[in-house]
């Protein structure tokens, strides 16, 4: 029999599993605490600060997305405390200072939790004078893959993947303090047989897609549910099309068979049925 705790959220009393992370408990009443680095799939990190919540008895906020539930525990998320609001605000207020705010010319514009959040949430100018910290861009850190350091908030969220998930490493966080940034190894490119998956759950746009780059706004595009035919195992898709034209492949979630991820044939390998070698009508040998 599965062990229930109960505690309080925002005033309303839930019953959770225990080991249940906070973030998830306000989830199942309704409540969404922004993140940017919480994932379902990989171990929490506390990285990008962003889900700050006041827990009674605690001196001061916590990340919810680290930590478990307990019995009797009073949260008050952002909807409820001063605290956590004026908390998280002043995260989101950090994690803009260098951020290039090129929304316009972003892919990830349109579906991006740190646009979603800066708009519903954050302030309506800058305190910040001084000049942002740039970066050579895009570097293509594979064939598939473009990385744009600029806009990256070190959630790792990538380079958790990499390691948990793909189990080739082959992404990191190097430097330290303000210098800190996603890289490969030097003159190493990010030869994961999984790397589309990144581009699919960094939240700013910090790592895109070569074959995706500048062809359409996501709100553009029309959605439609499909199968990799790529092998027998029969990964859940995504297809995002326009004009009858196929742009981009996103995994699926299927929890039996691929949870939510794809292996990069089955991501990019789309574009055959474009390929002007393609035959389209039927040949007679003579």
């Amino acid at each position: 029999m599965v062990e229930l705790v109960t505690l309080t959220i925002d005033g309303v009393e839930v019953k959770v599993p225990k080991g249940t992370l906070v973030i998830r408990a306000a989830e199942t009443i309704g409540t969404q605490i922004p993140r940017f680095c919480d994932h379902p799939l990989l171990d929490p990190a506390g990285a990008c600060r962003q889900c700050i919540v006041e827990i009674e008895g605690q001196r001061k906020p916590v990340a919810s997305c680290t930590i478990p539930v307990a019995e009797g525990m009073v949260v008050r998320t952002q909807l409820s405390s001063p605290v956590a609001e004026k908390a998280q605000r002043g995260v989101m207020e950090l994690l803009l200072i260098n951020h290039p705010l090129d929304c316009p010319v972003c892919d990830k514009g349109g579906e991006c939790p740190l646009q979603n959040q800066a708009m519903s949430s954050g302030a309506a100018d800058s305190r910040f004078e001084g000049m942002k910290r740039t970066y050579e861009k895009p570097v293509p850190i594979s064939s598939q893959v473009l990385l744009d350091r600029e806009r990256c908030v070190l959630c790792a969220r990538c380079t958790r993947f990499s390691q948990q998930i793909a189990g080739d490493p082959f992404i990191d966080l190097v430097e330290r303090g303000a210098l800190q940034q996603v890289g490969t190894g030097e003159g190493d490119d990010f030869a994961s047989y999984f790397s589309g998956n990144t581009i699919q759950i960094c939240p700013v746009g910090a790592l895109t897609s070569a074959a995706y780059r500048f062809r359409s706004r996501p709100f553009d595009l029309v959605s439609s549910p499909s199968v990799c035919e790529h092998c027998s195992a029969g990964c859940a898709q995504r297809t995002d099309h326009r004009r009858g034209k196929v742009l981009r492949r996103l995994a699926g979630e299927d929890p039996a068979v691929n949870e939510e991820w794809n292996c990069d044939k089955g991501r990019f390998a789309f574009r055959y049925a474009q390929s002007r070698d393609r035959l389209t009508t039927p040949l007679v040998r003579e």
